[in-house]
């Protein structure tokens, strides 16, 4: 690219005087090009408001990509839906110079169904077209505006002026909203927008201009807190049929009751099964693990979401009939049986995902919400009413320790999910180790996941029946160090978050000889090595969301004929705010045990700590890949 850009500049005198310079890579400034992949030339979107039930999206993004680290950003995606229309949709590319190579042709445009993972049917589309260029660099420029009406007004726009690893020339975010509504917004590194009159409505504006590009960071904060970003609602909308507002989440969780009331009632076939099955049950608590099983036997996750459908669950009937439903759903199939028995319950708001791009906040109302779950309050209790799987009442890791939103008949309220330790959560792995003469060795492993470790061991086993196929899987990910073993068995707890593991095999050249030698690896194939990039300077505070507790024991014999030559400290122990570090050997003629636990908290903080959190964990990486060294014993 050095080469091209060079080549660019010679030509300027001549080339320059026919060409756009908005669009010529010689109108980025210097610094705009340092550690970027793409640069932002031009970028507005516009939202105009013209009632509280319609609406339209303006949005045009000129961009120019440096190299194939951003060729992602070539692609255009518009999504719409039947309450959503897209009037214009453009895409042009340019080349390095400015000049126009081509612009998409409507063959080119792709309409699609925004069809995902667990989806059966929905009426969300995409109109989408990717524009290639020979080299780099070159730019695109999309354009499209959409008309908005009903619940599609609930689809509030966002603005991310730059992602990482970009630059901005120049991003704007406009909003015109009539006099007798409000623009709610939350963001961040931005200032206050410059407001004014104009035509009867109130005007927002956000302008943001000549931002160096920044590298991303492991363990940093979601973008919303690291990068410039806003957040929008209208206070007062109208969905045609419901209307609503976001002053407060209280009012916000009003309007879903007006969604979810009335759709509870069970067909007169389903309430006699509900009542036959907890018949006898002396507590709340049988009975509802006995309908919760009985969710799981029943009904399936599928993603079926029409118009209303996105915000709407299906009845309760609707979920009997099909015996399917999507997280809204089937929370409302489960929720309907328990008010059979007159057990209260009521829909929870989440966002399911580790990492939240947008934690939700008290004081700011907004639909920040990705998934639905239902809550017991009798019992203190969240359902996770998609899983086939789950013990009654675990949620995962990814819905644990947030703030969702309890829709009751009195409106919405903000709680938070229950925050799980690190007891909770690892694993107590046990391997048996006999080394050979030849430095092959007999390896039998058994071990015990729990809480969040063992989802995906839960998962994986649910979904994929063959033995062979799982043995593979699990040596692919380190969890087996072959496929060839032998007494190979994976459980699956029913009641409780744990899946334990049994495999036996031989391992050859397990050790290293080196004449009467052998250097041995206590911890060959389960020593930690997830250590944090090592970085010359860090921007963002550290966010570690991961609470674990991890025990590993080995007991390790070796041929009578050999004694230990070196064995290490008897005991090691490492301490930092992120979490704590003992690994102990003790040995006998024969043998030796190596026990080491391994504790991670959450934890935050500063960025001028990263060297020192990064130590700890360059230090417990050193520590369990220990070895012992053996010898041949002298003959006397």
């Amino acid at each position: 690219m050095k080469n091209l850009i060079a080549l660019l500049i010679l030509l300027a005198g001549s080339a320059l005087m026919g060409q756009d310079l908005n669009m010529s890579v010689l109108a980025i400034p210097d610094e705009l090009k340092e550690n970027a992949g793409s640069v932002v030339r031009s970028h507005e979107i516009v939202y105009t408001v013209l009632s509280a039930n319609t609406a339209t999206i303006y949005e045009r993004k000129v961009i120019t990509i440096l190299n194939d680290d951003h060729d992602r950003e070539n692609q255009f995606v518009v999504f719409y839906d039947e309450d959503s229309k897209i009037t214009s949709f453009k895409a042009t590319l340019y080349d390095a110079m400015g000049d126009k190579v081509r612009s998409a042709k409507k063959s080119e445009i792709e309409d699609v169904s925004a069809i995902s993972g667990g989806q059966f049917y929905t009426d969300s589309r995409v109109q989408t077209t990717t524009l290639t260029h020979l080299s780099y660099p070159y730019t695109v420029a999309f354009e499209y505006e959409k008309k908005l009406k009903n619940f599609g007004v609930f689809e509030f726009p966002q603005w991310l002026p730059m992602g990482y690893n970009q630059s901005v020339m120049s991003s704007s975010f406009t909003a015109r909203v009539p006099m007798d509504n409000e623009l709610l917004f939350r963001s961040n590194e931005l200032p206050d927008p410059e407001t004014a009159t104009e035509n009867g409505r109130r005007v927002y504006r956000w302008l943001a201009e000549n931002m160096p590009a920044r590298k991303s960071e492991a363990l940093a904060p979601p973008m919303s807190q690291t990068l410039p970003y806003l957040r929008t609602v209208l206070r007062n909308f109208d969905t045609g049929e419901y209307k609503g507002d976001m002053q407060s989440w209280e009012s916000f969780g009003e309007f879903m009751w007006q969604l979810v009331e009335g759709r509870s009632e069970l067909p007169p076939q389903l309430q006699a099964l509900v009542k036959e099955t907890t018949a006898g049950l002396p507590t709340d608590k049988e009975k509802i693990d006995a309908l919760y099983r009985l969710l799981q036997g029943r009904t399936r996750y599928v993603g079926v979401q029409l118009g209303i459908g996105g915000f709407q669950p299906f009845s309760a009937e609707y979920v009997e009939t099909n015996r399917y439903g999507d997280c809204k759903a089937l929370s409302n199939y489960m929720g309907a049986m328990l008010d059979e028995i007159g057990i209260e319950s009521y829909h929870v708001l989440i966002s399911s995902s580790k990492r939240q791009f947008f934690p939700v906040q008290e004081d700011f109302a907004t639909s920040a919400f990705n998934h639905m779950i239902l809550y017991v309050p009798s019992e203190d209790m969240y359902l996770e009413c998609t899983s086939n799987d789950f013990p009654t009442g675990y949620i995962s890791e990814g819905t644990q320790d947030r703030n969702v939103l309890l829709v009751t008949p009195n409106g919405g309220k903000l709680v938070r999910t229950p925050k799980s330790e690190p007891a909770d959560n690892g694993y107590t792995r046990t391997v048996d180790l006999s080394i050979q003469p030849d430095g092959n060795a007999d390896f039998k492993l058994h071990g015990s996941f729990y809480g969040a470790s063992q989802e995906m061991y839960r998962g994986f086993a649910n979904s994929e029946r063959n033995q062979a196929k799982q043995l593979e899987w699990f040596n692919r990910r380190g969890t087996l160090p072959d496929v060839n073993g032998t007494n190979y068995s994976l459980t699956v707890a029913a009641d409780e978050p744990k899946v334990e593991m049994t495999y036996q095999t031989n391992l050859r050249r397990y050790s290293r000889k080196l004449g009467t030698r052998m250097f041995v690896p206590i911890n060959k194939f389960y020593s930690f090595d997830n250590v944090p990039d090592k970085l010359t300077e860090r921007r963002y505070p550290i966010h570690q969301l991961s609470a674990r507790f991890y025990v590993d024991t080995v007991n390790l014999t070796y041929p009578e004929e050999m004694e230990i030559e070196s064995l290490g400290e008897a005991l090691t122990t490492l301490e930092h705010a992120a979490g704590e570090y003992r690994a102990e050997v003790k040995s006998s003629p024969g043998k030796l045990t190596w026990i080491r636990t391994l504790k991670l908290v959450p934890v935050e903080l500063p960025a001028e700590a990263y060297a020192d959190y990064r130590q700890f964990f360059v230090d417990v990486a050193k520590a369990d890949r220990r070895q012992i060294v053996i010898k041949t014993r002298k003959s006397r």
